[in-house]
């Protein structure tokens, strides 16, 4: 009887001891998503010139192992352009806890989102944060259809014409 409890307790911990190496358990995290004009978002902001070089930094924590971090921006408030389109996406991958980050130029003023998703190694989203950004500058020239004839009258006249 006293081997028989033995073993039918070695065995359950045995099979538990199983069922937890089976599942990935991971705590890592997006700690903060931060902005400014360098890769460390010293000091942070959240406003920028046109002409600036904008930093979007994350910190994850708890990170063990390979992981991704997937940067998505998209215009919220930019003339010419629909709430929600994607203006540029990018995946950064990286080991442990980190500090991933994106860099960018936007060609318009206005306001873009930034959303900063964890991927495990194989693709798993783990956690998400976003922000906005107001960039101040000039919107995006405007496309015109121009139908002027703009073809070159004077061929036989021009010494550029081949």
């Amino acid at each position: 009887m006293k081997i028989t409890s033995i073993l039918m307790i070695v065995l359950l911990a045995a099979v538990a001891l199983g069922a937890a190496c089976s599942f990935s358990f991971t705590t890592a995290k997006i700690e903060s998503l931060a902005f400014g004009k360098n890769d460390k978002a010293t000091p942070a902001a959240t406003s920028f010139d046109q002409s600036d070089k904008i930093f979007a930094v994350t910190n994850v924590t708890g990170a063990m192992g390979k992981h991704k971090m997937k940067f998505k921006v998209t215009y919220e408030d930019v003339a010419g352009k629909k709430k929600g389109e994607e203006a540029l996406s990018k995946e950064v991958e990286f080991e442990g806890s980190a500090s991933p980050y994106l860099s960018l130029t936007v060609p318009a003023g206005g306001t873009y989102k930034v959303e900063a998703t964890l991927l495990d190694d194989t693709g798993k989203q783990i956690d998400t944060k976003s922000g906005t950004i107001t960039v101040k500058g000039a919107p995006a020239p405007t496309v015109t259809d121009d139908k002027s004839d703009d073809s070159d009258k004077d061929a036989d006249t021009d010494s550029d014409d081949k």
